[in-house]
């Protein structure tokens, strides 16, 4: 699915943790590569882990990188300049609800300075793997054309990993009341933006898709549906502001990281 995958260590163990989904996400019969990648504060650092790091890179057929600075993700942004086919799979350590709600410093500047999607993982149980397959994709979509632009990259991944498609949008909760004159109607209104989009995948990408529509706040109700569903993983674009972009950021994209118990192709895109 994508020439590489670079896994973004910090010497801890959760860290680890999404390396079985890196792994599923790269396929070596068909070149794909994965690549650990631990940034060091000094040459001390390097010789402590390296060997640890190295029976790792072994263990899961990867190449090893390090590279020594004070900037984590300014470095981590570097080597993905250096390779514009790659993205970056990092674990994110927020404890606090600030500190989940920003992801992370680092987990933060890598999707803000990607440029590209992001495969961000937080466990949710601290020895929880991320799952070592993916078996659906849900694609977030609420109308708008910013978070269309996640389905570029979702639709390859899910055809790469033979995975089902399916696109969902979360509408505001209607009252009994207003449902009851027109309730066919209704549902056929509520669900026609989805099953567009399906349709125009399937005429752009030859690839079927399935859609649901689901009601209620919308991080919640995200959350909910893919929390329930095994081996999924959840694509989806932020929509982050200047100025306010860490808290827009940590309405619905961190939510889903804090509560989903998935992992996300998250994506910040430049032109957003």
């Amino acid at each position: 699915m994508f020439d590489e995958v670079i896994v973004c260590l910090d010497g801890s163990s959760l860290a680890e943790t999404i390396l079985p989904l890196a792994r599923a996400m790269t396929k070596p019969s068909s070149g794909g590569k994965l690549t650990l990648l631990r940034v060091v504060g000094d040459e001390a650092e390097l010789i402590a882990e390296e060997s640890y790091l190295r029976d790792c890179a072994r263990q899961y057929a990867a190449r090893l990188s390090f590279v020594i600075s004070a900037d984590p993700a300014g470095a981590i942004a570097a080597e993905l300049k250096k390779t514009p086919h790659a993205i970056a799979a990092i674990t994110t350590h927020g404890r606090t609800a600030w500190a989940e709600a920003i992801l992370g410093g680092v987990a933060f500047r890598v999707i803000r300075e990607s440029h590209r999607p992001v495969l961000v993982y937080r466990p949710i149980e601290k020895t929880g793997e991320a799952p070592k397959q993916i078996d659906t994709i849900v694609i977030a979509l609420d109308g708008n054309a910013l978070s269309e632009k996640i389905v570029t990259y979702a639709v390859p991944a899910a055809r790469s990993l033979t995975a089902k498609l399916l696109l969902v949008q979360v509408l505001p909760v209607q009252s009994p009341a207003a449902l009851l004159p027109n309730h066919g109607k209704n549902d056929v209104s509520e669900s026609s933006y989805v099953h567009s989009k399906a349709a125009e995948i399937k005429k752009q990408y030859g690839l079927d898709a399935q859609w649901d529509v689901l009601h209620g706040d919308p991080a919640e109700a995200i959350c909910r549906y893919v929390s329930s569903s095994p081996n999924t993983l959840l694509a989806m674009t932020t929509h982050a502001l200047p100025g306010i972009e860490r808290a827009i950021l940590g309405s619905v994209a961190a939510a889903c990281v804090r509560r989903a118990a998935a992992p996300l192709l998250l994506y910040w895109p430049k032109d957003r």
